[in-house]
């Protein structure tokens, strides 16, 4: 990692100072630093500067060069998941691959022609029983959301063709999980109302649905949902005083039956949707 101008600058002044030939040309004894004895206009401390960034920005340029190796590097590894996610991620719809390669040429196309072209923009690979399993999805007014049979067709022909003889993939596009969650909710008074509805409201707004919200759709795509966040989240609302999360069920969209979440869980497509949030609100009454 490159040093700083200041350090490399330090580090030849140091040495510089030490040296008897300069002691003797400058009648230095030794005892005081170059900034004590050369002013910041002085020639020798715009020399010194001058060697200093030119020294910086080589050792910048080998970081740079460093970086592109490992990135290069990584890119070229075969046999990981991360490979395969990269390749999920690089697959171009409606294009076709360089012939012999497991690239496009994208010579001649836009920023946003490329952008539109690559559909998946979410992936993750797993593997299990020499089976690697890719859950990926497409994104859709900024939420994840299943591919279209076209897509996923394509994306299947596509993986076949690029993927290591031998190599078992599966894909897994779905629809996201369904999720329903029941909380109790103590508030303060004084920071919350409840309209005729039942919901809370402050600045037009329920903040606790609204939180609640949050947690589930910022979650990263196939990160684990906790439920302890999500009572730290809701804790975090100056207007609640006590939160108790009563239930949360979850199942994939095509499944029969609901599990309960018992401390945390992973979306079988990858991702969650709210289909059902019930919040009861008491108000806190802290003397009786």
């Amino acid at each position: 990692m490159a040093r700083t101008i200041d350090e490399i600058k330090k580090e030849m002044t140091s040495n510089f100072m030490q040296m008897e030939a300069v002691k003797t040309a400058y009648g230095l004894d030794g005892s005081k630093s170059f900034a004590d004895c050369f002013s910041m206009a002085s020639m020798e401390n715009i020399i010194f500067y001058v060697f200093a960034v030119a020294v910086w920005s080589l050792e910048k340029l080998f970081d740079l060069h460093r970086e592109d190796v490992y990135a290069r590097i990584e890119r070229l590894e075969p046999h990981t998941l991360r490979w395969y996610v990269n390749k999920a991620k690089a697959y171009m719809h409606g294009k076709k691959l360089v012939t012999d390669c497991d690239y496009y040429d994208t010579e001649g196309m836009s920023e946003q022609e490329i952008a539109e072209a690559s559909v998946v923009k979410y992936a993750v690979a797993t593997e299990s029983n020499t089976v690697v399993y890719i859950k990926v999805a497409r994104e859709v007014d900024g939420n994840p959301a299943a591919l279209t049979e076209g897509q996923l067709t394509g994306l299947m022909s596509y993986m076949a063709e690029i993927k290591d003889a031998g190599v078992s993939v599966q894909l897994r596009n779905e629809p996201a999980d369904q999720m329903r969650i029941s909380l109790l909710i103590y508030y303060d008074p004084t920071l919350l109302s409840i309209d005729s509805n039942g919901n809370g409201e402050q600045d037009g707004k329920d903040p606790v649905r609204e939180v609640t919200k949050g947690v589930i759709e910022n979650l990263p795509f196939n990160g684990m949902f906790r439920k302890s966040d999500l009572m730290a989240a809701l804790q975090s609302l100056p207007c609640v005083e006590v939160a108790d999360i009563k239930r949360v069920e979850v199942k994939p969209r095509n499944a029969d039956v609901w599990q309960t979440v018992e401390g945390y869980v992973r979306p079988y497509s990858g991702y969650y949707s709210i289909d059902a949030l019930e919040v009861e609100y008491k108000p806190y009454i802290a003397v009786e």
